[in-house]
């Protein structure tokens, strides 16, 4: 499975990206949270293809979440 499909069954999942790092050596780290079950998942990505695509989603999903005023996962 992909870094971006992970994600994406994640956020179904109910989980929610809180904080990320991105090093320039070690990739891009999120941290994401289920507030419902109070559980963290941690994703660690090394490709520059899969970060650029995550951070693709993470931006449209904050455009939607800015347009309908609340946090939504259609995509």
């Amino acid at each position: 499975m992909s870094d971006l499909n992970e994600l994406k069954q994640k956020y179904n999942e109910g989980y929610r990206c809180i904080y990320t790092e991105k090093d320039s050596n070690e990739g891009l780290t999120m941290h994401l949270k289920n507030f419902r079950e109070e559980k963290i998942h941690t994703m660690n990505i090394k490709s520059d293809m899969e970060i650029g695509e995550i951070e693709s989603f993470l931006d449209t999903l904050n455009q939607i979440k800015k347009k309908k005023g609340h946090d939504c996962h259609d995509l």
